[in-house]
């Protein structure tokens, strides 16, 4: 479409009536949100009434008088969002509603029991659905509709939007399996989004399309998020960074939703923003009554006011890309023809190469100036504030450092916002990556190696076809919002348990500090130096020294004995009663130093004495989060307890994406550093971590076995929490390449424990021939083979199979020096260049922990001697075996096998097949690895 009316001022003319109409949109499918819709559904009740149509007007009168006037049309709120077709308005509704819903295909069968319903994922993990629905929909904000008029309109839009998305994220438009997977808000957010873009589209163009012809784009605004706030020194200045950017992204959706409303925002992730927008083609060239472009509107809604606390002051600016190909989702003449078009998301999804920075903004910061470049954001120059030089940043960096510390010590000591904090008692810390590969869900493909009528189906009397599920918009965001949803849990679980009984200490001087308030500070206590954060006077109270490390850490420096300095609580008061004894008893002047000033060692407390030491009373976790988006996780934590997080995120996966886990890899990695190391280093290399790519492969099935709960089958501890559920059934299937195998334990049956699973756990097969031995099986695109492939379902697996599977990894890296960072890089096999045993398969982990619990039978010494052996062995025969010639070596292998028999052990009383691992793990030096992990990092006796 072309514009015929380029004034953007028509869109803010009709702003109330086009947020109105978009919040008709979220609500339009309103009574599927009720006790009433499930029964309806259920497969158990019979006789049941949907929610009544005037039952809205019923509950609230005031929306019966509230009208909407758009297009031509003046339609009662409450009628339109009952009836659909009557006119323009209801007509636009109703082509939304089949755009965004082109995923309710028709299955067979699949009614669920009452009150035991399930919303599943789009992997197939279900949970329940609330059963008061009704009464929580009576309680949304209705009201909120008849208010679009008042200056308050975005702060009401918002409050309802986020009302809706809470409840009808909880339950599904039709119960039905396997179409139980896309929430009720999944469509209403869509059809919203739809709604407002075509209505919006219609007053740009001064004409109205015709419902079939109408058409949308995506527009992105997307920068490289983990290039902006990865390259920083401190993490104030990333979390920063982090909500700069986020607010920069707040100020484009306002001026894209509220202030022009032609759009909505669909989808955010670190790298930016994607809206749905109407098909206009030049879209962005269309101007406001100034002449200013939206492009150029856009751009300066991201940069903000530089005055302002939220401008991200020219350091990026987005790169802008409106779809190029129109869509209209469901073909409009759909069942009479099926010609669906679905927006080019994945294509979106891409990391820009860089962000380009402003470039006319940064030259005006140097303006006159002649100074060395901010150590923070590298475009500015150093600041005059005598802080700011100190510090050897901008003036700006400066202040955004000192306003994320005030929030964190005004709102936010629960948490931390300092790595000495997080670091263990060993003063190391680990940083934990972890990435979904969602290229071929988002593109569509795998979507459709998931079934809506699966083969074989019982219920499927009328003999329909296989078919696959459509890889709808609605779909597409659920996978996103589902691997969001799973790291954002993993983050809440680990602020939950990684809070103990530990405080921090309050430190009062004898008079006022002219110090930096809310910068981190090192006040020497004996042999060690303790990180302190100093809160200026406020509300008349006195300023005071607040300690910003693992006192379990300076009590061990200070001399405590174990059981002291293991328990946080006794190590703060060993602390606390440290300070007392030799600073204010004694009167003795204690000395603080800036630790960003190497050159100036000066005492800043010259002169001064602690007068009074307090035990603070607030808990806090020893976890800082740094990214919880759908595709990337990041966090630093203790490098005590990283291995013990893997191990849960990787239960959780194999829970909740069991089922496809052969199709959609995890990614994990955690990478060490003593507490000195630079935070820049420790990012840049998980940064590095998440670069690896996924490479599917063909293993070989060994052997598969159905086992059920009931019939006293052994399920893995981790999955107890399942096995009245998915897991009361299982498949194990155990699969191998090379001389490398795993176990995969699929879920058999769906949430409930009672429906077997048709159209979740499917399998690539390598064999070209059709199986036509088998019962389950289909025809769909193998994205790696890059053509059709026929897949099985994991019950009609055989041994001697030769099926595609994407392995989870594991990756991990000691920095004992920054430069080690640079080592982590991955060939295009996703294997490390320089470290030809990793990364290992996340299944690996379990081999390696029982190898461990028995490697404990050495004393450290032999552990250590075996381990030295072997390596360097291996490099005298092989040099660096950059081919890995050693790994395939008979007589080294028998080498190795000596070197472990030789051992202070009774080699021969282990188990032949503990052996056979031990030999297997020396051969590839696995135990070079398991040995650094647990002893040299981790420290373990």
């Amino acid at each position: 479409m072309s514009v015929v009316n380029s004034q953007l001022q028509t869109l803010a003319q009709h702003r109330a009536e086009i947020l109105l109409a978009e919040a008709i949109g979220w609500l339009h499918d309103y009574r599927k949100c009720s006790d009433e819709h499930l029964k309806v559904q259920a497969a158990n009740l019979t006789g049941q009434q949907a929610l009544p149509r005037n039952r809205l007007g019923q509950q609230y009168p005031t929306l019966n008088n509230e009208q909407i006037q758009l297009l031509g049309c003046f339609r009662r709120v409450a009628d339109l969002l009952s009836t659909w077709n009557n006119d323009v308005l209801g007509q636009y509704l109703q082509r939304c509603h089949n755009t965004a819903h082109f995923d309710k295909q028709k299955p067979v069968g699949g009614e669920q029991h009452y009150p035991d319903m399930k919303l599943s994922t789009p992997f197939g993990f279900e949970k329940g659905i609330p059963n008061n629905l009704t009464s929580q929909l009576w309680g949304l904000p209705w009201n909120n509709l008849t208010s679009y008029s008042s200056h308050q309109l975005y702060s009401i839009h918002q409050t309802l939007r986020k009302a809706i998305g809470l409840l009808f994220s909880q339950t599904v438009a039709d119960t039905r399996r396997p179409i139980n997977e896309v929430d009720l808000w999944g469509w209403g957010l869509l059809v919203g989004a739809l709604y407002k873009s075509a209505l919006a589209g219609a007053l740009l163009i001064g004409q109205t399309s015709q419902p079939p012809d109408l058409r949308w784009r995506l527009l992105g605004v997307q920068v490289n998020g983990l290039e902006y706030f990865l390259n920083v020194s401190r993490i104030p200045d990333l979390l920063a960074r982090q909500e700069l950017l986020s607010q920069a992204l707040d100020q484009v959706r306002e001026l894209l939703e509220v202030t022009y409303p032609l759009g909505s925002e669909v989808y955010r992730d670190e790298n930016g923003a994607i809206f749905v927008v109407p098909d206009l083609l030049n879209l962005l060239d269309i101007e406001d009554n100034n002449g200013t472009s939206l492009k150029d509107l856009i751009l300066r809604a991201f940069a903000g006011n530089n005055n302002s606390q939220s401008s991200v002051n020219g350091e990026v600016v987005p790169q802008l890309t409106l779809e190029k190909q129109a869509w209209w989702g469901q073909d409009p003449n759909w069942p009479n023809s099926s010609d669906d078009e679905i927006p080019e998301i994945a294509a979106f999804l891409g990391v820009p190469a860089s962000h380009s920075v402003n470039i006319s903004e940064i030259k005006s910061a140097w303006n006159k100036k002649y100074a060395e470049v901010c150590t923070v954001c590298g475009l500015r120059p150093q600041g005059s504030d005598p802080k700011a030089q100190e510090r050897k940043v901008c003036d700006v960096c400066e202040q955004r450092r000192a306003n994320r510390s005030k929030t964190w010590a005004d709102k936010q000591l629960d948490r931390t916002i300092w790595t000495d904090e997080v670091a263990d008692i060993n003063a190391r810390l680990a940083l934990i990556t972890g990435t979904f590969d969602l290229a071929h869900w988002l593109d569509g493909s795998l979507l459709q190696s998931l079934l809506l009528i699966a083969p074989h189906d019982p219920q499927n009397t009328n003999c329909q076809s296989v078919t696959p599920k459509t890889p709808s918009f609605s779909r597409l965001r659920r996978i996103w919002e589902t691997t969001r949803s799973f790291w954002q849990e993993v983050q809440k679980e680990l602020l939950s348990q990684l809070v103990d009984d530990r405080r921090r200490l309050r430190i009062y001087l004898d008079q006022p500090a002219n110090l930096a308030g809310f910068h981190v500070y090192d006040l020497m206590l004996g042999t060690t130096d303790l990180s302190v954060v100093w809160i200026p006077p406020q509300s008349n109270v006195n300023g005071y020294l607040l300690s910003a490390d693992n006192l379990g850490t300076i009590a061990r420096r200070l001399g405590a004995e174990q059981a002291v300095y293991n328990h946080p609580a006794t190590a703060a008061i060993f602390v606390e009663d440290y300070i007392n004894d030799n600073f204010v008893k004694q009167g003795r002047a204690p000395s603080l130093y800036n630790p960003e000033n190497n050159g100036n060692r000066a005492n800043l407390l010259n002169g001064f004495q602690i007068r009074q030491i307090q035990y603070q009373q607030n808990k806090y976790a020893t976890i800082i989060p740094l990214l919880a988006e759908p595709r990337v996780f990041m966090a630093l934590v203790p490098a005590d307890k990283a291995l013990e997080i893997i191990r849960q995120i990787k239960t959780k996966y194999e829970r909740e994406m069991g089922k496809v886990r052969n199709r959609l890899p995890l990614h994990l990695g955690v990478v060490f550093a003593p507490r000195p190391t630079p935070l820049r280093a420790v990012l840049d290399a998980g940064r590095a971590m998440l670069e690896r790519q996924t490479v599917a492969g063909v293993w070989e099935v060994l052997c598969c076995a159905r086992k059920m709960v009931s019939q006293g089958d052994s399920l893995p501890q981790r999955f107890q929490p399942d096995q009245a559920g998915q897991f009361a059934e299982w498949y194990e299937v155990t699969l191998q390449r090379d001389d490398q195998r795993l176990t995969w334990h699929i879920p058999a049956l769906m949430g409930d424990g009672q429906t077997e699973d048709l159209w979740y756990p499917y399998v690539f097969l390598d064999d070209p021939t059709e199986p036509t031995t088998r019962k389950r099986y289909f025809k769909s695109r193998n994205p790696w083979k890059g053509c059709d492939g026929w897949l099985v379902h994991a019950a009609e697996l055989q041994v001697g199979d030769r099926v595609w599977f994407t392995p989870a990894t594991f990756d991990f890296e000691f920095l004992d020096t920054t430069t080690r960072r640079f080592e982590i890089h991955y060939d295009t096999n996703g294997r490390r260049t320089n470290r030809r045993t990793r990364p290992f398969y996340l299944d690996d982990l379990e081999r390696f922990d029982r190898l461990w619990e028995v490697f404990l039978r050495l004393s450290t010494t032999q552990r250590h001697q075996v381990v030295r052996t072997i390596e360097a062995t291996r490099e005298e025969w092989f040099a660096r075996d950059c081919n890995g010639t050693s790994v395939t070596d008979p007589v080294f292998k028998q080498f190795v096998h000596d070197t472990l028999a030789g051992a202070e052990w009774d080699w021969k009383a282990l188990p032949q097949h503990i052996r056979d691992q031990f030999v297997a793990a020396g051969v590839r030096g696995e135990l070079a690895d398991l040995l650094e992990l647990r002893m040299e990092i981790l420290k373990e006796e």
